[in-house]
């Protein structure tokens, strides 16, 4: 197994299903997001639509990343990814049948409701996909190739991530909205009828079905090794840092330059991003250890929006842009290979609870600090500031116990 190359994971029984269900499903979700902005706006040019759509998604989100460290770990995470992209299709196919039987077209308050549910619907549901995913990795791969399944699953979502808008956009203008919602409607059909085929090893950390039903619903508190919270909190600024980056990126560089130098900033970002994703595919980063690299990291994007405040020369925005996208690509991706490999199945099911909290309620914080920022005319302060913040957290990092991989052990037999 230790000899397998890039394509390694490919070999492993079960890995193939899991990668397909994320294309399919994945390809759908790509098209989503500008589909209901462009769509939003259709309806309310005004904006309020848009905010609210945006709103309902965010509020599912929080309320699902909540709820769902309120229960155990699931005995079969695959059940929940099915159960997950079920509710998924339920809110895109009944949107969809809504559009068909009621139409969109006066007044628009029924129409920006209609999509509002459906995007809270949908956030809630991915709330608990996210988790169930990142455990199911550790219980059908091998320790010495879970860093380069989540480089091909990092891979796929730059892939999309590049594409999606633009495929949106063409759909949308082509064909429409509803078409859309039935493309993604079917990407989850497809990826449930995959993952049903899909068998899980049994845990030797599992319960049995008796401690299982004593235990009830109990909220699971698994202790986690020494460092893994540390690395969270610098998690929660650098998801700071990217919020932030994602609202002070187009303003600042627009107003300074033009909305070409932004467009092709975005570009080398998303480029970065993908690169970062196949030097970790290809193993360039193995040897280095996980804070060392996120030092990397923090330190990238401290000076990525340092540029965008004080250096806006277009070479070199392009420049920090894309390395910060590479560096915390990779960490990322090292990050999740460690969480994935440190332990029980509760404390694997803790850290990635925890780890998509950090992430829901730091980037949409970033955008909302400098919005208030800018209306306080502290742009400039305070982006300075966490810029030297997510600095120091890269610095605090480094002197913090390195969180080591399990010692591997046999997958046991799979079962259903």
């Amino acid at each position: 197994m230790k000899g397998l190359g890039f394509t390694g994971p490919f070999e492993i029984a079960g890995f193939p299903r899991l990668f397909t269900a994320a294309l399919v499903s994945g390809l759908g979700g790509s098209l989503v997001p500008i589909a209901f902005a462009l769509e939003s706006h259709r309806l309310e040019p005004s904006g309020w639509g848009l905010t609210v759509v945006l709103l309902s998604l965010w509020s599912g989100r929080f309320i699902g990343v909540f709820a769902v460290q309120r229960i155990r770990p699931a005995r079969n995470p695959v059940r929940v990814m099915i159960l997950s992209d079920l509710v998924r299709f339920i809110a895109q196919a009944g949107l969809l049948g809504w559009i068909l039987t009621l139409g969109t077209d006066s007044p628009p308050t029924g129409a920006i409701t209609a999509l509002s549910i459906s995007s809270g619907v949908y956030g809630i549901a991915l709330a608990f996909f996210q988790p169930a995913r990142f455990t199911v990795i550790p219980r059908l791969i091998p320790l010495e190739q879970r860093g380069r399944v989540n480089a091909w699953l990092s891979v796929l979502g730059d892939v999309f991530a590049i594409s999606g808008p633009l495929l949106g956009s063409l759909v949308f203008l082509s064909l429409g909205f509803q078409a859309i919602l039935l493309i993604d409607s079917i990407g989850f059909l497809v990826g449930i009828v995959v993952l049903a085929g899909l068998r899980l090893s049994r845990s030797p950390s599992q319960t049995t079905p008796e401690a299982s039903a004593s235990n009830g619903n109990k909220r699971i508190r698994a202790k986690l090794p020494p460092g893994i919270n540390t690395g969270l909190a610098t998690w929660l600024f650098v998801a700071l840092t990217i919020g932030l980056l994602g609202t002070a990126g187009p303003t600042l560089v627009i107003e300074q330059n033009s909305a070409a130098t932004w467009a092709v900033t975005a570009a080398f970002m998303a480029a970065g991003s993908l690169v970062g994703s196949a030097s970790s595919l290809l193993g360039f980063l193995k040897k280095v250890p996980w804070k060392y690299l996120h030092l990397l990291c923090c330190l990238s994007i401290a000076t990525q929006l340092l540029c965008f405040l004080l250096v806006p020369v277009p070479v070199l925005l392009w420049a920090v842009g894309f390395l910060g996208a590479a560096l915390t690509t990779a960490s990322g991706i090292q990050w999740d290979t460690l969480g994935q490999s440190i332990g029980d199945d509760d404390q694997v099911h803790t850290f990635a609870v925890r780890d998509q909290i950090v992430n829901t309620v730091g980037v949409p914080a970033g955008m909302l600090l400098f919005g208030v920022a800018g209306a306080a005319d502290a742009a400039f302060l305070i982006s300075a500031g966490v810029a030297g913040a997510v600095a120091l957290m890269g610095v605090v990092i480094t002197f913090a116990p390195q969180p080591t991989a399990e010692t591997p052990r046999p997958l046991p037999t799979p079962v259903s």
